[in-house]
């Protein structure tokens, strides 16, 4: 495969790479997780990385960029929990994790990650199930999908190019392997049981015109094979007139098994025939 189209592929791929919002969606589900199962070393952990302005810096464009206000009520409850674990000890920030309020603002938020685009992690699938997210949710319902529907765009372009890019070449390819040849050389036909002598007047990969005597009919102008020097080649009759018969052989040849062919000697006239 030719370096400019491997590189146009890679182009036209670049859409459909997963979005950086949908690492900051993860991040988020863990956090949702986190809080459900009381992990306080995981929540300190994600908060180092994590806050609110950094996730609507990465969540720009996305529908879930709207949803500030529950997004940012999982982080405060998180970072409180953290440090009353400092203060007063892992049994207050448990608890303070495990209030109603607490667990439905993770359950309003596990539903909402849940119905955006990037596919739902089992972390948030989880925690909406643990905290009853269907009864508690009733929160602004998400907006078009639409880097969603950007993908689905981008994709739709690209399997597009790559089709006529496709086809291009096999025409190309179409092209060269139906290019017919002059020659005039001596051969031999037989169908069936019924040989004779005929003249090969042009030939391409894919098939070639011969000068047949008008007594000889190719038995169901169906099945025959050349004889040209010491070649055979297969073929299935495919028109007939009164002076000449088109077939088209059974395998394509190659183009290296074509050359010769047009450098043939006819021995009749002891020279090259003409290419």
């Amino acid at each position: 495969m030719r370096l400019w189209f491997v590189l146009l592929l890679i182009a036209l791929a670049a859409p459909l790479r997963a979005e950086p919002a949908c690492e900051t969606i993860v991040t988020l589900e863990r956090l949702v997780s986190q809080g459900a199962a009381g992990d306080l070393g995981g929540l300190a952990r994600a908060l180092r990385r994590t806050d609110s302005a950094r996730v609507m810096w990465e969540l720009r464009g996305h529908p879930l960029a709207a949803q500030r206000r529950d997004i940012d009520a999982v982080l405060s409850r998180a970072a409180e929990a953290v440090a009353l674990d400092r203060s007063e000890g892992a049994a207050a920030a448990r608890a303070h994790l495990d209030s109603r309020a607490a667990r439905r603002d993770r359950a309003r938020l596990a539903a909402l990650l849940a119905r955006h685009a990037c596919p739902v992690g089992p972390e948030a699938a989880r925690a909406a199930a643990d905290e009853g997210a269907a009864q508690q949710a009733g929160g602004p319902q998400a907006g078009p999908r639409m880097p969603q529907i950007a993908g689905f765009a981008a994709a739709a372009l690209a399997l597009a190019a790559i089709a006529t890019l496709m086809a291009g070449r096999m025409l190309r390819r179409a092209k060269r392997r139906g290019k017919r040849h002059a020659v005039n050389l001596p051969a031999r036909i037989r169908s069936g049981t019924a040989e004779t002598e005929t003249r090969l007047v042009d030939i391409s990969q894919q098939g070639a015109k011969l000068r047949l005597d008008a007594g000889f009919e190719p038995a169901g102008l169906r099945g025959v094979t050349i004889l040209l020097g010491d070649r055979r080649i297969g073929a299935t009759a495919r028109w007939r007139n009164k002076h000449y018969l088109g077939v088209q052989f059974l395998r394509p040849l190659p183009e290296d098994a074509v050359a010769p062919i047009l450098t043939q000697t006819d021995p009749e006239a002891g020279e090259a025939q003409p290419g």
